[in-house]
């Protein structure tokens, strides 16, 4: 047998016995009844950019705050919005991930709130909020520097919408008993005692793609010819 044809012939017996048990493994997932891929779990964290939320003093944070002498200001980059009756302190959000139930994911801030009266302040900067613990941390900057769970929080899925590139949500924030403490450190009293709603949040978010379409290549397939 000349050399052409024993290279064509082993190549042949090579060729079936490799796809013996990938016929098998086709002819299965092609079928209705195999196996197919899991649906998509909705604990899977949504990956976002940046947007903006809004912290405002609820009415009763609001008059609480006022009958203490002690008044928000906002902490660069975050500026104050709104009015007297309803005052926010309007903070960037750089980026972050939350899942469809809101169970899951965190969102990073910038800058923050500062409550101060006469010459002494309360402030919390590089707030954080963490879906898992319904926690927001910040740094705080009284009489006792620390990181500290300012706020916290439970998510309403039905105040969570996905749509159009973009998530937004409604969320109440009430004061820790940390907060209180930072309060108490700071100004002598908790205008606003622990558990007691402080702020009202609005917030916008940017989804993020991660692979946009346009990106996308398709695979070139390649052929190896034996002459």
């Amino acid at each position: 047998m000349s050399a052409p044809r024993r290279l064509l012939t082993t190549a042949c017996v090579t060729a079936l016995v490799l796809t013996g048990p990938l016929g098998g493994s086709i002819s299965l997932a092609s079928a209705p009844d195999g196996p197919r891929p899991a649906p998509a779990h909705r604990a899977e964290l949504i990956r976002l950019g940046k947007g903006s939320g809004d912290f405002c003093l609820t009415p009763g944070a609001t008059r609480a705050l006022a009958k203490a002498h002690v008044r928000l200001t906002a902490i660069r980059p975050a500026r104050l919005t709104g009015n007297r009756e309803r005052l926010c302190a309007t903070t960037p959000i750089t980026g972050g991930s939350v899942n469809r139930n809101a169970t899951k994911g965190e969102i990073d801030f910038d800058g923050g709130f500062d409550f101060t009266r006469g010459g002494r302040h309360l402030r919390v900067n590089h707030l954080k909020a963490d879906f898992a613990t319904g926690r927001v941390s910040g740094d705080v900057r009284g009489a006792r520097p620390a990181r500290t769970a300012f706020l916290a929080f439970k998510p309403d899925p039905k105040k969570i919408r996905f749509g159009g590139g973009k998530v937004t949500a409604h969320v109440a924030f009430t004061l820790t008993s940390h907060g209180a403490e930072s309060f108490k450190s700071a100004f002598g009293t908790a205008p606003v005692a622990a558990g007691e709603r402080l702020f009202e949040g609005d917030g916008t978010a940017d989804i993020r793609l991660p692979h946009p379409i346009h990106t996308l290549r398709p695979a070139r397939p390649t052929l190896d010819v034996v002459q």
